[in-house]
């Protein structure tokens, strides 16, 4: 029996606009409410901007946000993994050692770098609702959960080997086909899911999750059934256990649709 339905949100359930059926979803949310199904956004974004996308339901819906690091149901946190004070000084080594754009992700804020220029703060206002600019990394008063190198797409799989090779003790994960992802290691959105699963008393087999990224393997292998969009990358492909359409098409809601109705 289907009991929770977890789902990615850039390249997954959002067009490449930001939009999504929302006439659509609120028909299935119905449904779901009525079943006692548990709907579930698993991003590797703000917890703030997931807010903003479902402003009519947000305080009944959970959100497994920062790729696993940040847990909650409706506007209540109820779980948090941030990273270690060692840890985090070794991302920042790394992020002055590589000349890529990079933001730091953390429960009060979202955070950038001066010297990245306000284009860059400007164009992160797609993932972030709240940003702020800073000198530096060095001194964040806040409980970081992820940083994040935006990167030319022809440059992401030679540092991402590279990376995963010289700091073993550190999770890297493409966060999409040109981001990377780095936190603790073993953290994704499948720790998010493990939490809700015993919180919930929802066992993986009754959960399907649709995903894209590398973010969403982790994910796509722990529920019940994993979907990736046709657009997904191929870690993504090879972790699910079907293919859809894309999300400029609505695939994943047309596919909850027809679950919901079958």
């Amino acid at each position: 029996m289907l009991k929770l339905i977890a789902t990615d949100m850039d390249g997954t359930w959002l067009t490449d606009k930001k939009t999504y059926d929302q006439e659509l979803f609120m028909r299935e949310f119905k449904i779901m409410q009525e079943r006692g199904i548990k709907f579930v956004v698993a991003s590797g974004n703000q917890y703030a901007n997931l807010l903003s996308r479902f402003p009519q339901v947000a305080d009944k819906i959970y959100f497994i946000a920062e790729n696993g690091a940040l847990v909650a149901k409706g506007r209540e946190v109820i779980h948090t993994e941030s990273l270690s004070d060692k840890d985090l000084a070794t991302l920042i080594k790394i992020t002055n050692k590589y000349p890529y754009n990079v933001v730091t992700g953390g429960l009060v804020s979202a955070y950038v770098r001066e010297a990245d220029g306000p284009a860059y703060a400007h164009w992160l206002k797609k993932f972030f609702s709240k940003i702020t600019v800073v000198k530096s990394f060095d001194q964040l008063d806040d409980q970081i959960f992820k940083v994040t190198f935006d990167l030319p797409k022809d440059k992401l799989p030679d540092l991402l080997a590279t990376l995963k090779q010289d700091y073993p003790e550190l999770g890297f994960v493409s966060g999409s086909t040109t981001s990377i992802d780095m936190s603790t290691k073993g953290m994704n959105k499948a720790v998010g899911l493990q939490y809700l699963s015993k919180k919930l008393r929802i066992n993986p087999r009754e959960m399907i999750a649709f995903g894209d990224s590398g973010n969403d393997v982790g994910m796509l292998k722990y529920a019940g059934i994993g979907y990736a969009t046709g657009t997904a990358m191929p870690s993504a492909k090879v972790a699910a256990d079907r293919i859809i359409g894309s999300s400029n098409d609505g695939a994943v809601q047309k596919e909850i649709w027809r679950l919901l109705n079958n």
